[in-house]
Order: structure tokens, then C-alpha cells, then sequence
């Protein structure tokens, strides 16, 4: 349920940045398109400053370049998947959703592939809920920007910080 509340920041700042007209159903492109928080952030300041689309492309590849490396580990535990389902994970692999789909130790092929369909499932419509969400209160609402795209850092350094005090626990 965290990317409902991340996808709201990065709507709110997309609305209040971009300043598009329709920015929620701007952003609902966006976010059903781009189902990665950092690149969501990153996009707003590139499209303000007129960036081209080959810039942004390039701007893409570097920070989403990790999933590739997600995607590839992955592809044992997705053989035998139909080629819409693989898309739809490979499109939709994430930070958090990689760690949960790793993390599932469902050893029935079938069981696990439903497991990872309703994990993506779920965490991509809490991204896209959270974005057009924010979108429409960003565009509503006088809402300020400033320091919002500091939601994604703070993020990771409460899951940080939460990993590091469990690891801290199994030691002592």
C-alpha cells in the first residue's frame, strides 16, 4: 500500500510542476506506463526544462537499467509463463515488487505464477491510484511542491533502516 502513497506525491508533483492541462489523465499515462517511483520523480524536473524525448529516453534506460538484471534473474521462475503475462511482469517489475516475488517460496509453478500476477496486479493499481489521486488534489488544491520529491529517498531509507534493525535483532 506504499506506492498508493508514494504514487500520490509523485501525482501532486507532476500537477503542480508540469502544470499540463487534464494532468490527471496525464498522469494515469504516466503512471500505468512508468511503474517505477524514481522515474516518476525524475521525469517531472526533465519535462519542465523542455528536455527532448531522446533525453528522457536516456534518462530511462539509466535508472530503470536495474531491472533488466531483475527481469534476467527472474526468468527461471517465470518459464512456461503465456507471453501477455510475462509482459505484463516484466513491465510492471519494481523495487518491492522484485523483493516479494523473490521472496515468495511457493514451489508450484502454477501457484506461483498467480502469486506473482496478483502481486504486480495489486501493486501496479496502488501506483496508478496514488498517482491519479495525487494528480487531481494537485491539480485542485493549493498544494505546495516543495521537497516532495524527497518522498522516494525517505522511503528507502525507512525500509533501510527497518531491514537494518531486523538484521541487528538476528545477530544479537
Amino acid at each position: 500500500m506504499g506506492y498508493t502513497t508514494m504514487g500520490f506525491a509523485a501525482g501532486v508533483l507532476f500537477a503542480v510542476q508540469v502544470e499540463a492541462s487534464c494532468a490527471p489523465v496525464w498522469e494515469f499515462f504516466l503512471a500505468a506506463l512508468v511503474i517505477s517511483g524514481t522515474m516518476s520523480f525524475a521525469i517531472v524536473p526533465a519535462i519542465v526544462s523542455g528536455t527532448s524525448i531522446w533525453g528522457i529516453a536516456l534518462l530511462t534506460l539509466g535508472i530503470n537499467f536495474r531491472y533488466a538484471f531483475y527481469g534476467f534473474s527472474m526468468l527461471k521462475k517465470w518459464r512456461g509463463i503465456p507471453f501477455v503475462q510475462k509482459w505484463f511482469l516484466i513491465h510492471s517489475l519494481a523495487d518491492e515488487i522484485y523483493a516479494l516475488d523473490v521472496g515468495c517460496k511457493l514451489k508450484d509453478p502454477l501457484k506461483n505464477r498467480f502469486y506473482c500476477l496478483w502481486n504486480h496486479g495489486f501493486n501496479a493499481s496502488y501506483w496508478i491510484l496514488g498517482s491519479v489521486t495525487g494528480a487531481i488534489a494537485g491539480s485542485e488544491l493549493p498544494i505546495p511542491s516543495e521537497g516532495i520529491e524527497f518522498a522516494m529517498v525517505a522511503l528507502f531509507l525507512v525500509i533501510f533502516t527497518d531491514q537494518m534493525k531486523g538484521l541487528l535483532k538476528r545477530h544479537d
